[in-house]
């Protein structure tokens, strides 16, 4: 079993609940955030999608927990998302081991 953990900017929410319907993950919750970053940074491109110093961005943080095939394909759907669309705001997901769960 894996923990498939997703965040991206709010514009995205609609693509990646697709991808979770279409990876046939009927089952995951969702939380929204806030990102921001300090403006001691040293590049906006080393912040990414995060918010800039007058103003901080709307981002959702998704998970669901599923099998490792299901977390390969919804990982690489991703990856190929991320291929296709604006490098500056990629959706990222980390994949993690479950080794328990009760």
């Amino acid at each position: 079993m894996k923990l498939v953990a997703v965040m991206s900017i709010d514009s995205y929410r609609d693509t990646l609940h697709g991808l979770y319907k279409e990876h046939a993950i009927r089952v995951f919750s969702e939380i929204d955030i806030q990102g921001h970053y300090h403006e001691n940074a040293a590049s906006t491109s080393d912040i990414g999608w995060f918010g800039r110093p007058s103003r901080s961005a709307y981002s959702t943080l998704t998970w669901a927990f599923v099998s490792d095939s299901e977390a390969e394909a919804f990982m690489e759907a991703i990856a190929g998302f991320n291929a296709t669309h604006d490098p500056d705001h990629p959706i990222r997901a980390f994949q993690m081991d479950v080794e328990r769960a009760v």
